[in-house]
């Protein structure tokens, strides 16, 4: 049921990346694609044998040539709906798999950050402590402040690369948008000879 739909949208000029394309009924319509290019080769080896126990060739072989044309190029036409629905669909899963691992980065990166939280509270109430202040020697309390330094810039350290790593991801996003919708800027122009400075 699905070939035939897809069949009739690709006749009717719906486009196919709008509909769901699933292996089977791909592959389907390939192998029909595929069939229907064989017999149209098929079609012509025979009517180019007819015409040629005719008395007027030339036209008959014209004629025979641009019903193979025609023929051929309708199937082609039907085989870059199917490889653009295809193009498309495998930019939608990058496009997914990129969302997730952002997501995934995102998520590690709160867990670490809570974590580190989480780490420091415990220090930093037992520092803040009467007994423990009492404890704690001049060098000791230079570690700590230290170490809660070298936290800090740890997690900052973590954060402007989880920063960078998203923002790559979005640059890779649109491009990648940009390419589905066929928008790619153009190239620079060439400077004319007149504008380049001569060599001294």
């Amino acid at each position: 049921m699905k070939a035939v739909l897809l069949f009739l949208a690709l006749f009717a000029g719906v486009p196919v990346a709008a509909m769901a394309l699933d292996p089977a009924a791909e592959r389907a319509e390939r192998a029909r694609i595929e069939s229907e290019r064989k017999q149209a080769e098929a079609d012509y080896t025979r009517r180019e044998l007819e015409c040629r126990e005719r008395f007027v060739v030339t036209s008959c072989l014209d004629d025979a040539r641009r019903d193979r044309r025609l023929a051929l190029e309708g199937l082609r036409h039907q085989q870059a709906i199917l490889d653009e629905a295809q193009r498309k669909q495998r930019a939608a899963q990058r496009m997914d798999d990129i969302r997730g691992k952002v997501s995934e980065a995102d998520a590690r990166r709160r867990s670490t950050a809570t974590q580190q939280a989480k780490d420091r509270a415990p220090r930093e109430v037992h520092a803040r402590s009467p007994h423990a202040a009492s404890a704690v020697d001049e060098g000791a309390s230079g570690v700590s402040r230290s170490g809660t330094e070298a936290a800090r810039r740890s997690s900052e350290y973590e954060q402007r690369q989880e920063d960078a790593r998203a923002h790559r991801a979005a640059v890779e996003r649109r491009n990648a948008e940009k390419a589905a919708r066929g928008k790619m800027s153009p190239p620079l122009p060439v400077p004319a000879a007149s504008a380049v400075p001569k060599p001294r």
